[in-house]
């Protein structure tokens, strides 16, 4: 009995339903991921510490407030390095493009010629090694000081200042007092989700060399209490001030310090630790008072693409200017060496004798063959030719050699220098003749040519 065939239908319908199910899902998660806030440690939104943003991690709040404390308060955007002067605080707060050498040199130049700069510090870059600072891999508890109080107005003074040379007076501490009594009963919980136990932990930093005369330390950062590694320090800085030539510089390891949501939260108080640490930098003679804030790092701005940063680089940098005279001789030296589109030719020159060397030479020919009658018959053209030069008649050219010796023998003192050439055409001689035919020659053309005279 034959056993009866199953239906494949049920099988197909499960493999379908699955696939609608998992296309389904694949939807829905990537759709979360495209809605879904971006958090970091807690956080959403914009990372950057710009004063542009009012979010949690913005630094607006310290715009405002620096504002409202009488700074004179401005926005860099350009891609030139911010012009300060000695009333002047320039503020690069963990910049996503870290400056470069040699923004980092004109920066480091106006403040030892008098300006101030806030720096919270990044990963690295140039900037952190000029000032010999290096952030630590690891975080500590936030741990307040005293620092600055014998050097900066007072943290009560500084925050109920409208203007730098505004008095204090005891109402004033007694509202200020209230206030913070208020804000602290009004926000008895308030902290962030990175934070749950309410408790501030930064960032903190070293000195790479020895640390600078007259620093002044606005925050620590200690190891939490049950920690065991003892590879480090106990307790490092991370907010710190010192002098650098004219002018001063603080420096914070870690940009929470000065973030938005920070601030804003009284029990902390560390709107008081910016306070003062502002006020040490407005310290001077003449004081400070105009803060400008560095957006341009922070991706405001017009940012020149990679040919005009080139064009930059070599037009205004010393070493971009070597590097310009580099490839100018080479591009000079390639194309005197490259192939040309009509190749040289060598200017042809045919070696020649010297009348000499050509009258040596025949000479050496006639006396290995004793040609003595060509070579009479050539002396005598020679005689000839030396003396009707400038004769001009064509009758005495067109003589025959012959009748050039008759006429020259008419003279009986020339008879005998005739007779010897004559005999020499006729016949070949001897080399002590043929020398002696020379000596007729020469005679001959000195009597031809006193006749002439």
């Amino acid at each position: 009995m034959t056993a009866p065939s199953l239906s494949n239908e049920k099988p197909a319908a499960d493999r379908r339903r699955r696939r609608v199910a998992l296309a389904a899902l694949l939807t829905l998660i990537v759709l979360a991921a495209l809605f879904t806030p971006e958090v970091i440690g807690g956080r959403s939104g914009d990372a950057r510490l710009t004063t542009y943003s009012a979010e949690a991690q913005g630094a607006k709040l310290l715009y405002e407030l620096t504002s409202r404390l009488g700074w004179r308060v401005e926005r860099w955007t350009d891609a030139v390095t911010i012009a300060a002067d000695e009333r002047t605080v320039m503020a690069v707060l963990d910049p996503v493009e870290s400056p470069g050498a040699i923004e980092t040199h004109r920066i480091l130049e106006q403040v030892r010629g008098g300006a101030a700069l806030l720096y919270v510090m990044s990963g690295g870059g140039p900037l952190n090694d000029s000032l010999h600072v290096k952030r630590s891999l690891f975080g500590g508890v936030y741990q307040a000081t005293a620092a600055g109080t014998a050097d900066v107005r007072h943290a009560s003074d500084t925050l109920r200042a409208r203007r730098f040379d505004s008095a204090a007076s005891d109402s004033a501490d007694d509202e200020e007092v209230e206030s913070s009594a208020e804000c602290d009963r009004a926000a008895p919980n308030d902290g962030l989700p990175m934070w749950t136990d309410q408790t501030v932990r930064l960032w903190r930093f070293s000195w790479t060399r020895r640390r600078p005369a007259g620093a002044v330390i606005f925050a620590r950062s200690t190891l939490e209490r049950d920690s065991k590694d003892t590879s480090m320090a106990r307790s490092a800085p991370a907010a710190a001030g010192f002098p650098l030539g004219s002018g001063r510089v603080v420096v914070i390891s870690d940009p929470d310090l000065l973030r938005n949501d920070v601030l804003r939260v009284c029990r902390w108080g560390l709107d008081v630790v910016a306070a003062r640490m502002l006020e040490y930098l407005a310290t001077g003679t003449p004081r400070r008072d105009r803060l400008v804030f560095d957006e341009y790092h922070q991706g405001f701005g017009t940012h020149p693409g990679t040919l005009r940063a080139i064009v930059v680089y070599l037009s205004r940098a010393a070493s971009g200017h070597v590097l310009l005279q580099g490839l100018l001789a080479g591009l000079v030296l390639l194309l005197a060496l490259g192939p040309r589109a009509l190749p040289v030719h060598d200017e042809e020159r045919v070696e020649r004798r010297s009348p000499l060397e050509h009258v040596g030479a025949l000479a050496q020919a006639y006396a290995r063959v004793g040609a003595t009658r060509t070579a009479t018959a050539h002396l005598v053209r020679g005689l000839r030719r030396r003396v009707e030069r400038g004769s001009g008649t064509e009758r005495a050219r067109a003589e025959s050699d012959a009748r050039f010796l008759d006429h020259t023998a008419a003279s009986p003192s020339r008879a005998g220098d005739v007779a010897a050439v004559r005999h020499a055409l006729a016949t070949a001689v001897s080399r002590r003749e043929f020398e002696a035919v020379g000596g007729a020659i020469r005679r001959l053309e000195d009597s031809l040519l006193a006749e002439r005279r």
